[in-house]
């Protein structure tokens, strides 16, 4: 029996990349090389089977190749399943649906759908796949695959749901098929670290309004830790297979679910010796104080991701925030985090259910008071989309302000799909485009204060000529210019960049020449050939990438492009002053 496991097809028919997120919502964009999630519950479905089936069980990510309709249909049909199993969001179900459709007629495929969409509407989905699962479905797979009768199946529709697993007793989740470490080349883009996303909990004890975890993905709210001794053991697994790794991204609902759970696993770490590693973490407000702040940052946590949400008291009673939502608390918090050293990355969401056109103002404002205070490093900004089965989308739905019920444009990045009287969908996106202003001004604050001087302390001999890679924001690629124009005043300094910046490069009087090889991203496969041509005449002395992260990590096509150049000197500098010498293509880039 051949079991084919399958995460959602990475390109829609519309070339929108998919960023599929498990028990969250699943986001798109036209960005073809944008990360992927590590489909974390899809992966420990995989070795479940694995370990408790005698079936050939393969894992495929159409997400992470970046795989559309067509490419992953072909990929898969080499492997020829008897079963297929897919965890689909409402995003992605038309683009899953017809993939999975086009290998039952190839191969009589039996097809086990799972996940929030599958959860919500069992009926029409059971329209063409053979199984249908309601919530948490790990052991229910397991149960089909192993050829128990179905009608004494839990969480199969449509019986009733199956019991809450027991964490403790999960294998390591998906690491053969897939590299987890390939998840994080290119990582989350918050992430500074080359990180592996790990899990130690599930679940939210929480049921916010708009929230598919605490309302879909589960049979009821609920927070369940694994031992502090199997996350040290699954950190020792990872250090041994990936030396390379820099850190983990602990990626569940809410990491820090109670107090003692966090001295606890902290101490852990510690005395493992895994506090050299930088931690990278989701959590909520309610559990937080200083003393686990304190315990956090001495295990190696550098980031915490708070779900903020909103400024405005009417919407976190609209979205049932109820704890999350404490003003005063955060404020001094974040003060206290980052006085120690922690970074802090807040979400906050346009449009959730009460919430008014001046409310989400006071939200613009509360960001920019963060940013202005240093105490907000990043941040993310969504749409409240009400994702089928949330209580948000109901009661929306009851009250017509549902106008269009197309999945694709229930994606939360992108699109407005509540359009209330009082507060119209022109006007939730305009707020939420106001807002994205306020990313360039964070970036610029984290520049200004972490990379003083950088390049300063460069040691190489005067070069004549020198190359910079247009492959950070603007500004910093300016700074970047001006150090080095400071560094060796006599040195020729020319920026190769995108057509769409040319304007900008040429007004620098400390630009001496400007290159342009097209649009969009470095793409050492696509780079002209004239124009390397041309680079290589030109016998650069000195190649610049200049990172907006810790690591270059991500920036492998553009030190590619500069390798091909034959740059006797080639390096990268991050964002903390912090050199990478990548003449011999090893160091600093991952």
């Amino acid at each position: 029996m051949k079991v084919a496991v399958c995460n959602s097809v990475g390109i829609d028919e519309n070339g929108y990349a998919m960023i599929h997120s498990p028990s969250r919502w699943t986001n798109s964009t036209k960005d073809l090389d944008i990360f992927t999630y590590y489909p974390w519950q899809l992966a420990y479905c995989s070795s479940i089977l694995k370990r408790d089936t005698d079936s050939e069980v393969k894992f495929f990510d159409g997400c992470l190749e970046k795989l559309d309709h067509k490419a992953f249909v072909d990929k898969v049909s080499e492997f020829a399943p008897d079963f297929l199993v897919m965890d689909s969001a409402t995003r992605t179900i038309d683009a899953d649906s017809k993939f999975a459709i086009e290998l039952k007629k190839r191969f009589g495929t039996k097809l086990i759908f799972c996940g929030p969409h599958a959860t919500t509407y069992p009926e029409e989905v059971k329209e063409y796949a053979d199984y249908v699962i309601s919530r948490e479905y790990e052991l229910t797979v397991r149960d089909i695959v192993q050829g128990k009768d179905p009608n004494d199946i839990p969480g199969l529709f449509p019986n009733g749901f199956n019991r809450l697993l027991d964490v403790n007793d999960l294998p390591l989740p998906e690491d053969d098929d897939v590299s987890r470490l390939d998840y994080g080349i290119p990582g989350e883009p918050s992430s500074e670290y080359l990180e592996i996303q790990a899990y130690a909990s599930r679940g939210c004890p929480l049921s916010c309004s708009f929230c598919v975890c605490g309302n879909i993905s589960y049979e009821k709210p609920n927070w369940r830790p694994r031992n502090p001794s199997n996350v040290i053991h699954e950190l020792d697994v990872l250090r041994s297979r990936y030396p390379q790794m820099e850190g983990i991204f602990f990626d569940e609902e809410v990491h820090n679910g109670s107090k003692k759970y966090m001295l606890d696993l902290t101490k852990a770490i510690r005395e493992a010796g895994h506090d050299d590693l930088k931690y990278d973490v989701m959590c909520g407000l309610w559990p937080m104080d200083e003393e686990v702040l304190e315990n956090m940052r001495s295990a190696g946590y550098y980031m915490v991701r708070l779900g903020i949400e909103t400024a405005e008291a009417q919407a976190a009673g609209g979205m049932d925030l109820g704890s999350k939502f404490d003003p005063e608390k955060l404020k001094r918090l974040l003060k206290f985090g980052t006085n120690i050293g922690i970074k802090f990355y807040g979400t906050f969401t346009f449009g959730g259910e009460d919430s008014t056109d001046y409310g989400d103002k006071e939200t613009i404002a509360l960001i920019d008071e963060l940013v202005d205070d240093n105490l907000l490093w990043r941040f993310q900004l969504s749409i409240s989309t009400p994702q089928p089965g949330t209580p948000f989308f109901n009661r929306s739905k009851q009250k017509g302000y549902l106008k269009d019920l197309d999945w694709k444009r229930f994606d939360g990045g992108n699109f407005c799909v509540v359009d209330r009287p009082d507060y119209p969908a022109r006007l939730v996106e305009a707020n939420h485009a106001e807002a994205q202003k306020l990313y360039d001004k964070a970036f610029r604050n984290r520049y200004l204060l972490s990379a003083k001087g950088p390049l300063e302390a460069l040691d190489v001999e005067s070069p004549k000529e020198i190359i910079v890679f247009r492959c950070s924001r603007m500004w910093q690629v300016e700074g970047v210019v001006r150090t080095l124009k400071e560094k060796f005043p006599k040195s020729r300094i020319s920026v190769l960049g995108q057509n769409e910046v040319e304007e900008d490069l040429l007004r620098n009087s400390q630009i001496d020449e400007a290159f342009f090889y097209g649009p969009g991203h470095f793409k050492a496969r696509n780079f002209p050939t004239g124009l390397m041509n041309q680079m290589k005449d030109r016998r650069f002395d000195l190649g610049v990438i200049p990172y907006n992260n810790m690591t270059g990590n991500g920036y492998g096509e553009v030190r590619a492009i500069g390798l091909q150049m034959n740059l006797p000197k080639l390096i990268g500098v991050n964002m903390e002053n912090k050199i990478f010498d990548l003449s011999n293509g090893k160091v600093g880039m991952n």
